[in-house]
């Protein structure tokens, strides 16, 4: 697994300074007095060290809770294959895309667009296995970058589709993003904003750490959003100078497919509860999901 990163551990001690060997060596030795856990790649070992802000305690936790989740929730993390034709429909309703090149600050732009589409061909599981397949080999052929910044288009966001999401996942989705997540998120925009949408998310705060939420950004056109995202760096199709979204999209899904051997060979990235000593981590808010969501329904109203 460590030889598929197209960076190297040199590579990595020259991007961070902050990166210690010794940090690497004790997480190494933390993992093989777990022995539910697979073989983590050193590399890997970076990649969470990085987005925990370099805080071994919660670099076990994430490494723990990232694994434990990638076995648990197998409808966004078995059957990653891109070549499969569940990628390909996904891919055509719900482009999604890192842009070729960073803000000022060294951040990547992650491009996602629900397109115009009949709400039973939106399926939010695999959704979510198109985005994670995205960010892995990413990830895989660029270890870290100072921080990763989602453009969300969200004009064809509508009841329908928000109905559409499965509460269990969209919970579970919701869990792995905030304690699992091998990279850091620095903002999430929202472009083509409404008022339904502003709606849900007065609604959906609470599922979210609070700053976790002040991540989180409307934009009602895209000269707000060029105030913060470079032109230049945008998709032509939202008046940037770029690729059109669905030229980067195909090239992405041709970028996939060449990592089919890494997906096949990933599936046995997993946990062993049989050999768990102690408690799996338990989630910060699933307990009380159920009692929201039902508290949203009666909340909401679509007109």
């Amino acid at each position: 697994m460590e030889g598929m990163f197209k960076v190297t551990l040199e590579d990595e001690f020259k991007k961070n300074p902050e990166l210690k060997a010794e940090d690497i060596e004790e997480i190494q030795t933390w993992i093989k007095t777990q022995p539910h856990l697979p073989t983590v790649p050193d590399l890997m070992i970076v990649l969470f060290l990085h987005a925990c802000q370099w805080n071994l305690e919660d670099t076990k936790k994430t490494i723990d809770i990232y694994y434990t989740l990638k076995t648990e929730i197998t409808e966004f993390f078995a059957d990653r294959d891109p070549t499969s034709q569940e990628i390909k429909d996904i891919a055509k309703v719900n482009p999604i895309v890192m842009l070729p090149q960073s803000d000022p600050q060294g951040n990547r732009i992650l491009w996602i667009r629900l397109n115009e589409c009949d709400p039973k061909q939106y399926d939010f599981a695999a959704s979510v296995k198109y985005n994670t397949m995205t960010t892995e080999v990413f990830q895989l052929e660029n270890g870290t970058v100072p921080g990763l910044v989602i453009v969300n288009d969200c004009k064809h966001f509508n009841a329908s589709v928000f109905w559409s999401t499965p509460m269990k996942l969209g919970s579970s989705y919701t869990r792995f993003t905030q304690e699992a997540a091998s990279y850091p998120v620095k903002a999430c925009h929202y472009i083509n904003a409404h008022s339904f949408l502003e709606k849900c998310f007065s609604i959906i705060k609470p599922l979210f750490r609070s700053k976790v939420y002040e991540m989180f950004h409307m934009h009602s056109n895209m000269e707000s959003l060029f105030k913060v995202i470079p032109r230049e760096i945008v998709p032509k199709d939202y008046g940037g100078e770029g690729l059109t979204l669905e030229e980067l999209n195909e090239l992405n899904l041709q970028k996939l497919e060449s990592y089919r051997q890494y997906f096949q060979d990933e599936r046995t990235m997993r946990v062993d509860e049989s050999k768990r000593v102690g408690k799996a981590p338990k989630s910060e808010f699933m307990d009380w999901t159920k009692g929201w969501w039902l508290s949203a329904m009666r909340k909401l109203s679509f007109k």
